[in-house]
């Protein structure tokens, strides 16, 4: 989880589809253009913080709760998700977000729910 938004952060476009599970929707689009589009997520973004709130494995699959601290063109885009991991051939890959599972509030220090910010 750590390593994906620093790839967002730094426009790493080609490691972030690399890091997608082998059945992720996203993957439709195609591998390359789906790596120039998120390669340009930091050109309107900063990206300020990630706080790793839970997280835990059952065997080949994962699940990572996170608050991200972001901010869009001057507004904050902050969020909180559950997202579900894979592993496949021992590398850990983004399913996607969990629906509905952040929609408890999360607190912990300097961290607030995204529909609280």
């Amino acid at each position: 989880m750590r390593s994906r938004y620093a790839a967002f952060a730094c426009g790493l476009g080609e490691y972030l589809v690399e890091t997608l599970s082998a059945n992720h929707p996203d993957r439709a689009h195609g591998e390359e253009a789906l790596a120039l589009v998120l390669s340009r997520a930091k050109d309107t973004r900063r990206f300020l913080g990630l706080t790793v709130l839970e997280s835990h494995v059952d065997g080949s699959r994962g699940e990572v709760l996170f608050h991200a601290r972001i901010f869009e063109r001057g507004a904050d885009r902050s969020f909180t998700e559950r997202s579900a991991f894979e592993n496949e051939a021992g590398q850990w890959r983004y399913a996607g977000e969990i629906p509905g599972a952040a929609a408890t509030p999360v607190t912990a220090p300097g961290v607030w729910p995204a529909s609280e910010s």
